[in-house]
């Protein structure tokens, strides 16, 4: 079921529609609930793997209390942050399975369903950040929430992540021979291996919730995330310096599983894509606000903050990956799509 309404589905993050046992139908039929005429009571489960305190996963559980109100009790949200429900990848794999109706998961990562959504994960593909929300609000979204579609999943919302930066116990990363040879943490996508390879990088994928212990233990050497999940998870602790590369952007998209999304009500449905649209508006202003704030808190805690990055060297050296991916995976409409919004 495609979204039409592209404008309100950028807000929203993960929301699960879980039933007892996976058996969508027998907690979501009719004689389940229909408090006030309103359309079916479905419990919602909502997992994802942000970091709690972050501002995205602070709005989804003000999203959910306020979708329980307004629907007056009928859509219940049990939110589970921080990869309770299992990585990324697994909850994909759930929702598939009739496990878990629904999830937040950043795009990039969605590619263990279909490798054209590991386009977030170009290197530098957004001239600024304008350009990168414009995109996601605009037909770049809508062509990667019909991918969606197509693997039986319904877009309700885009939430912004961010920009991601790097960390490392070692040094400042000023220039791209900077990283050569540093073991680095990445989520579990094949371009963002391929994008950190081309700067003599090592980098591994791992679980988020294992980084900090590796990274304490040292069998990491750095990570990369967006400054709210540098400061959340307290990765002071355990690194020395931020380096402000912004290499990767990240967005979420919550998705639910096609068939629980057909048995909300039209109305309910409504009031679920309006909060999507409130909160994603929210958490941008929110991160336009706070980055100057997580900046002076980590440089408070110890950190040596770095804001003397040759991008452009990073951009140029990583530019490989381009040519590789449209060929192999992407295609030409779709990159045609991207270059049209990218502001290069």
């Amino acid at each position: 079921m495609k979204r039409s309404t592209g404008m309100l589905i950028s807000g929203l993050l993960s929301m699960g529609v879980l039933a007892g046992c996976g058996d969508n139908n027998a907690e979501t039929s009719a004689g389940n609930g229909d408090s006030s005429g309103g359309g079916e009571s479905v419990d919602l489960q909502l997992g994802h793997a942000l970091s709690e305190g972050t501002p995205a996963a602070d709005l989804i559980d003000e999203m959910a209390e306020n979708v329980l109100e307004e629907t007056d009790g009928r859509i219940n949200i049990d939110v589970f942050p921080n990869s309770q429900l299992g990585s990324e990848t697994e909850m994909l794999e759930q929702i598939q399975l009739g496990s878990m109706e629904a999830g937040a998961i950043m795009v990039g990562s969605m590619q263990a369903l279909d490798d054209r959504m590991a386009i977030e994960d170009l290197p530098y593909m957004w001239k600024d950040i304008e350009h990168a929300r414009e995109a996601y609000e605009g037909e770049f979204g809508e062509y990667l929430a019909d991918v969606m579609d197509e693997q039986g999943m319904t877009q309700v919302g885009y939430l912004e992540w961010g920009f991601r930066h790097v960390t490392n116990n070692s040094h400042p990363i000023v220039e791209p021979e900077d990283m050569e040879g540093m073991s680095i943490r990445v989520a579990e996508t094949s371009l963002r291996v391929d994008a950190f390879e081309q700067l003599g990088a090592l980098p591994t994928v791992m679980a988020f919730s294992e980084v900090y212990g590796a990274l304490q233990q040292g069998t990491l050497d750095a990570q990369e995330n967006p400054l709210a999940n540098i400061v959340a998870p307290n990765f002071d602790e355990v690194q020395d310096y931020l380096s402000l590369t912004g290499h990767f952007y990240n967005t979420v998209m919550m998705v639910v599983d096609n068939d629980i999304w057909e048995q909300i009500s039209p109305e309910d449905q409504e009031i679920i894509l309006a909060e999507g649209e409130r909160i994603s508006q929210e958490v941008q202003q929110i991160n336009n606000e706070s980055e100057e704030e997580y900046l002076a808190e980590l440089a408070d805690r110890g950190m040596e903050i770095n804001e003397d990055v040759n991008t452009e060297a990073f951009r140029e050296q990583m530019l490989p990956v381009y040519e590789k991916w449209e060929n192999e995976t992407f295609g030409e409409e779709l990159m045609d799509i991207y270059r049209e919004a990218s502001g290069w």
